[in-house]
């Protein structure tokens, strides 16, 4: 005969503890936000850098378009040519993509898409991950260097 009262007991048990790695889980992921924030950050502090020295050479220069329905990407312009175009996508891990478009009809030049390195917020902390091991992705100064450098380039390598 099967003890329905123990068997209720052990599935309540597991409802309990389910409940209780999903709420784990939630403290351990951190806002996918952040981090493209701080990618944003340091994009501003390269095209600043970047505009130093093309004043100084009287090239054209780079500049940010502010978009009122787009306020989760960022809008790069150099000169009158390129528009870059960097945003946040979260689905299949947490990815930042740069798109360039330009001359002559605005099409899509390149496009590169940059993994969010999981010591910089955007990926879920698992706790069977090795820490010897290196992370994937990048952290937020590599990708606004090479989306500043890809732009003057005209292109992603």
């Amino acid at each position: 005969m099967v003890n329905y009262a123990k068997l209720a007991e052990k599935a309540k048990m597991i409802q309990i503890a389910d409940k209780l790695e999903a709420e784990r889980h939630k403290q351990l992921r951190t806002d996918p936000c952040v981090f493209f924030e701080k990618v944003k950050e340091h994009i501003v502090e390269e095209m600043n850098k970047a505009n130093v020295e093309l004043r100084k050479r009287k090239a054209a220069v780079f500049d940010r378009n502010y978009l009122p329905g787009f306020s989760d990407e960022l809008f790069l312009t150099y000169g009158t040519d390129s528009l870059c175009r960097v945003g946040l996508g979260i689905q299949g891990g947490c990815r930042v993509t740069a798109v360039i478009s330009g001359p002559p009809n605005g099409f899509e030049i390149s496009r590169k898409e940059y993994l969010c390195n999981q010591d910089k917020a955007c990926h879920e902390v698992l706790p069977d991950v090795d820490v010897a091991m290196p992370p994937d992705g990048s952290c937020p100064e590599e990708i606004a260097v090479d989306v500043i450098s890809g732009i003057l380039r005209g292109g992603f390598d």
